[in-house]
């Protein structure tokens, strides 16, 4: 049986971790984990508990410690230390300008501006998610419980991922890369499955709009297994199914389209379906109707479609998710145009085009496809002209940043 120490340093190489990223996830010190390994140390149940987790170890970390500190010369004495000092330590951990209050107040306003995502103009939700961050930064410098640090790690976590996604959709993507690998580190060292998840579908997200399709089944099946059992793997299912379609392996697109249903048959109804890193049955219209478009099943795309307008619709008139509605409006431009009505794609596409809150990364790339749909169909035919003209005033309002 092997002990503590051994089993520690045999899974922490096998999650790929030095000791000092080990330490700074288990909020120890490199040199514990270090004495730990090297059987000079045996650290106390909870600690243990933290280690077994953050490895993966699924109870072989803390049957290991249990059998090294039974076992007779397991491990040396600890070190003598007066009886106060023990209280003293415990008064420090305990030591906090925080307060549960505080992080319950953070969680509900970050969770808010993740509710904001679908609509709000992405320069401002960028301003005020970045204050946030700052803020949690800020308490993350002062006195916190351990509680209180990771529920804290957990929030700016959910901050950079939302910061990375409207930097994308602002056409920034080495700004949300460095967002994304953030989020990442941050749900890793916190131990939230779900926020690591999220920037691996946030990857799979970028790899599809880069033309990297290849790359996408890689990000999905990461991301499945940091979460299992979180509606995010609906949506990695989607990502994946896209980059299928857009390869052209229908046989492909409907297997993972009906796997991804099963997935979402799995999860209730979600309390608040507008933020954005939940997934709730509305969704799952917008993945098909992008996945048959591209394989030219125009019928059933146009059927979802028009189901997603008819979602992003408010009673008001206005749009709760204007940015799916563009991608609805292009999928009907695309079915207009193979039905030869030219007219009625330009009229789509300049309503797609038109909206004040859009992703301009993933807009581009539907843009791009549109007009390879064009050059196929059309080729130097004038009446195209309508339509190329609204792809020309569109690729004219990108932005060079």
């Amino acid at each position: 049986m092997e002990t503590f120490g051994e089993a520690l340093r045999r899974l922490r190489v096998a999650a790929r971790l030095s000791q000092a990223e080990l330490a700074k996830a288990a909020q120890w010190s490199q040199s514990q984990v270090s004495r730990s390994e090297g059987g000079r140390f045996l650290p106390d149940e909870g600690t243990v508990t933290r280690l077994d987790q953050l490895l993966q170890a699924r109870g072989a970390l803390i049957k290991a410690h249990l059998v090294s500190g039974t076992s007779s010369g397991a491990g040396p004495a600890p070190d003598v230390q007066a009886p106060w000092m023990i209280s003293d330590v415990m008064r420090q951990i305990h030591r906090s300008d925080v307060g549960h209050e505080t992080i319950d107040q953070l969680s509900v306003m970050t969770e808010e501006l993740c509710c904001e995502y679908a609509w709000r103009n992405a320069d401002d939700l960028r301003r005020d998610a970045q204050q946030q961050l700052e803020y949690v930064g800020q308490l993350l410098n002062g006195p916190t419980t351990l509680r209180e640090h990771r529920e804290l790690m957990v929030n700016a976590g959910w901050l950079t991922l939302l910061i990375g996604c409207v930097d994308y959709d602002l056409g920034l993507p080495r700004h949300a890369e460095s967002a994304r690998t953030a989020a990442f580190q941050l749900g890793r060292e916190s131990g939230h499955g779900e926020i690591v998840a999220w920037s691996f579908e946030m990857s799979a997200w970028f790899a599809l709009t880069q033309d990297r399709l290849r790359s996408v089944a890689e990000y999905t099946e990461a991301g499945s297994k940091a979460a299992p059992g979180s509606s995010v793997v609906v949506q990695l299912a989607a990502q994946a199914a896209k980059a299928q379609a857009r390869m052209g392996n229908r046989t492909e697109v409907e297997r993972i389209l009906d796997e991804g249903y099963r997935l979402l048959e799995q999860h209730q109804n979600p309390l608040r379906p507008e933020n954005h890193f939940v997934i709730d049955p509305t969704k799952w219209d917008f993945y098909a109707m992008d996945c048959y478009r591209l394989v030219g099943d125009n019928d059933r795309a146009s059927k979802h479609a028009r189901e997603v307008l008819k979602l992003s619709r408010k009673p008001d008139g206005t749009e709760r998710s204007p940015m799916r509605a563009s991608e609805a409006r292009l999928t009907l431009a695309v079915a207009a145009l193979d039905s030869g009505d030219v007219e009625a794609s330009a009229s789509w596409a300049h309503e797609a085009f038109s909206a004040d809150r859009r992703s301009v990364t993933h807009l581009a790339m539907l843009a791009d496809e549109l007009s390879e749909k064009v050059r196929e169909l059309m080729p130097g035919d004038p009446a195209a002209k309508p339509l190329q003209e609204e792809l020309a005033v569109f690729r004219a309002s990108l932005p060079s940043r």
